[in-house]
């Protein structure tokens, strides 16, 4: 995915979507709702996460070792889909990984976009998935990954579903861990009036936004007792440029034990914000790092040159 894609870029191309769907030019002949003529018609740098798809992941025959005892399960951000992984998975499968990933979130039909069902239904999506792949790997745990809604994703399912003693490590990349004020938008929109009327036409396309809002009953609930899992190796990395995760920091959990960092003190130069985290090869070390901390290198702005 380019660099120059980002939520705000997504999230309008969302709305257009939508827009067309619900306009009277709809009326002529519309294409059927499958990802693949949908992508057709968007600009290729849009859909380069689509055509490139995931070799070596979801693959049932790779052999655990001693060295990686565990499944890896990736899970993605909100409006993307398990192929943003593109650019880390081939680094973890090199290293011995066998790694796995799920599309989540599909909401009334909506093509192309993942992450905009409720939260709580996508952590039963989750729930189903990882217990699949634990029963076909003969594991039991694994470790995970998860990109915003899914550094969140993963802690319902520990919580409140049958997550619990299932996961080893949990690595976030720009989790919403304590919600997100949209860079205050949020606020803007209670101040003036507008977030209940916006709400009603945001939950009827994607009702994990509102969830993810910092004040919201989800939000809540999900931290209620303190933002960790006890048992779980927990570690997470923001960025200063998040326009997503706001204030960035809210990315990081307050709860004793956990590792929080910030990618522009490994790499000043690293612009990557809420949605390029994944595109990143200094974030990719970091993750590496928590995965593996007996072959850990330090992450800085070298380490694309070193994966």
């Amino acid at each position: 995915m380019s660099s120059s894609i980002t939520f705000k870029t997504l999230l309008a191309l969302l709305v257009c979507f939508l827009i067309t769907l619900s306009s009277p030019v709809a009326a002529a002949p519309v294409l059927p709702p499958d990802e693949a003529r949908f992508a057709a018609a968007l600009p290729n740098h849009v859909t380069g996460l689509h055509k490139r798809g995931l070799t070596g992941v979801n693959d049932f025959n790779c052999k655990l070792t001693a060295a990686h005892p565990r499944p890896l399960i990736l899970v993605h951000a909100t409006l993307l889909t398990a192929e943003s992984w593109w650019s880390f998975t081939p680094t973890l499968r090199k290293r011995g990984y066998c790694v796995f990933a799920l599309t989540y979130g599909r909401y009334n039909n909506i093509p192309i976009f993942g992450g905009l069902a409720p939260i709580e239904q996508s952590a039963q999506e989750l729930a189903t998935f990882v217990d699949n792949v634990m029963a076909r790997m003969n594991a039991t745990q694994v470790d995970y990954v998860g990109h915003s809604q899914g550094g969140i994703l993963g802690r319902y399912w520990m919580k409140y579903l049958d997550g619990a003693g299932k996961v080893n490590r949990m690595v976030g990349i720009a989790p919403i861990t304590h919600g997100t004020t949209l860079s205050g938008l949020v606020t803007f929109g209670k101040a003036v009036g507008l977030f209940n009327p916006v709400q009603t036409i945001s939950d009827a396309i994607a009702p994990s936004f509102y969830q993810m809002v910092n004040s919201s009953p989800f939000i809540a609930k999900l931290n209620l007792g303190g933002d960790t899992i006890p048992g779980v190796i927990h570690s997470n990395i923001a960025t200063r440029y998040d326009e997503v995760v706001t204030p960035y920091s809210t990315a990081w959990q307050t709860s004793p034990g956990a590792t929080n960092a910030l990618l522009q003190d490994m790499c000043g130069i690293s612009f990557n914000e809420h949605l390029t985290m994944v595109n990143s090869m200094v974030v990719l070390q970091w993750v590496l790092n928590q995965l593996e901390p007996s072959t850990a290198k330090t992450a800085n702005c070298f380490s694309r040159f070193f994966m």
